[in-house]
């Protein structure tokens, strides 16, 4: 999660992008369901609140929101940490050491994960901020 008005990345989500979040792809990587944040609506109440651009939440971790405005890192970021709840680490992390290792893990595997080097420099310095 990332604070409104502080660093964000800069490449947006594709519809294509979202819609493979939502399909999921029949091999391991499991569907989620994806919920835009409206003006006037709970879901941007609550990302306000939260202070984010995008959440996960759910009883497993399958339930995403996104800002109309979605950048390609924020779905990756919550689709990791549906991931991370399924393969056990959730629940030996604090929430910030889960914030910590998604990003670390997009840094390292960004090439992979078809990061940009400018959202890869941008998520370097989201690092930054919690230490």
């Amino acid at each position: 999660m990332e604070e409104e008005g502080a660093l964000r990345c800069r490449e947006p989500a594709s519809q294509e992008f979202i819609g493979r979040l939502r399909r999921g792809n029949g091999r391991g990587c499991h569907q989620r369901q994806v919920v835009f944040a409206e003006p006037g609506t709970d879901e941007l109440r609550y990302l306000e609140t939260m202070r984010a651009n995008a959440n996960v939440g759910g009883s497993s971790l399958t339930h995403v929101i996104l800002r109309p405005d979605a950048r390609k890192v924020e779905v990756l970021e919550e689709f990791l940490h549906g991931t991370q709840y399924r393969t056990g680490l959730f629940d030996r992390m604090t929430v910030l050491d889960a914030e910590v290792h998604v990003k670390r893990f997009m840094i390292r595997h960004s090439k992979l994960l078809g990061i940009s080097a400018e959202d890869v420099r941008i998520l370097e310095q989201m690092l930054g901020t919690f230490q």
